[in-house]
């Protein structure tokens, strides 16, 4: 390695904490869920604070990594306990550059749920949860922000052939 590399590299490690970490991207991280009827069917849920329907999903919490998140966002929005989740989507998105200082990346990990049994009673959550349909996939997709109807194609060819799918988008909110 030459002088000015071994150089550089110090000076990035002595760099006080508060300035090194003002260096490093932040983003939102968050997870979601794609749960399917036995007729393939896909459950969307519409939040009382968003336009759009959306992937039964949210932030995630501090401590909690992206399948715990994913399991307790479909718990809480839907009452429906996760079995194991397989990972099928992991988004990079863009910032909303209308954000401002909030504009920060997002990285969404899709979690596959499986499929619901015949007659699985959803317990909706009451403060964020509008409504929920069981839709077909062009439907869903029809229904969903292009970004999440991408998420939604790539999740359903990554659930067929077992490979995750990696995707960019660009900024969106859902």
């Amino acid at each position: 390695m030459g002088e000015a590399v071994e150089a550089a590299a110090v000076e990035t490690w002595a760099l006080p904490e508060g300035e090194w970490l003002a260096g490093m991207v932040r983003a939102y991280v968050g997870s979601s869920v794609l749960l399917t009827g036995e007729a393939g069917e896909v459950l969307l849920l519409k939040a009382s604070y968003r336009p759009q329907w959306e992937f039964p999903g949210g932030g995630m919490d501090p401590g909690e990594g992206p399948a715990q998140c994913a399991a307790r966002e479909l718990a809480e929005e839907t009452g429906l306990a996760a079995g194991e989740l397989r990972l099928l989507v992991v988004e990079w998105r863009d910032p909303i550059p209308d954000q401002g200082e909030h504009a920060h990346p997002a990285v969404h990990f899709m979690f596959d749920g499986g499929t619901a049994p015949a007659g699985a009673e959803l317990r909706l959550q009451a403060e964020e949860i509008a409504d929920h349909g069981w839709y077909t996939p062009a439907r869903a997709a029809a229904l969903l922000h292009p970004c999440a109807a991408r998420r939604l194609t790539a999740a359903l060819e990554a659930r067929r052939t077992g490979v995750p799918v990696l995707l960019h988008s660009t900024g969106y909110l859902g």
